[in-house]
């Protein structure tokens, strides 16, 4: 079940991310700083302007999560900004749910195009392989990007 992500999810959220073991420490502090201002932003509301959280459970148990936005300063575009799945779990179609929910939902509110941006290292090839096996076409590689050694690959895919 995909469900808003609740602010009691948090700690689930940041222990599942850091135990797929491919996120740098500035990594989580990044999304642990992330999800607070999604809920501090308005108390009544599920984050900043445009930013949407959810929260996959199976059986009761969280075991992923998606982050996206549409960008203010481009028509009907979005991004992904993170999405992880449980290390037990990946590979069992909960990231795919997660994406597919992202891009419907994008769709639904006019969203025209969704990228998503993810490390060149060698750990995260699967996920560069994930996002190909999802219908997004690699669109940029700015090499060097986060580090020496570690590229920007980025993601298209059209919706609309």
């Amino acid at each position: 079940m995909i469900r808003p992500t609740a602010r009691d999810d948090v700690p689930r959220l940041l222990e599942l991310t850091a135990a797929t073991g491919v996120f740098m420490r500035y990594d989580l502090d990044t999304l642990e700083g992330v999800l607070a201002d999604h809920f501090t932003s308005d108390p009544d509301a599920n984050g900043p302007e445009g930013h949407i959280c959810v929260t996959c459970e199976v059986d009761g148990r969280i075991v992923g999560f998606a982050y996206y936005a549409e960008t203010e300063y481009a028509d009907r575009t979005w991004f992904v900004w993170w999405v992880a799945v449980e290390k037990g779990t990946q590979g069992k179609g909960v990231g795919r749910q997660l994406l597919t929910y992202a891009e419907e939902d994008a769709r639904r509110r006019g969203g025209r195009l969704m990228f998503i941006e993810t490390s060149g290292t060698p750990a995260y090839e699967p996920t560069r392989r994930f996002y190909l096996r999802n219908g997004y076409d690699r669109e940029a590689v700015l090499r060097d990007y986060y580090r020496d050694g570690d590229d920007k690959v980025v993601y298209r895919k059209r919706l609309a």
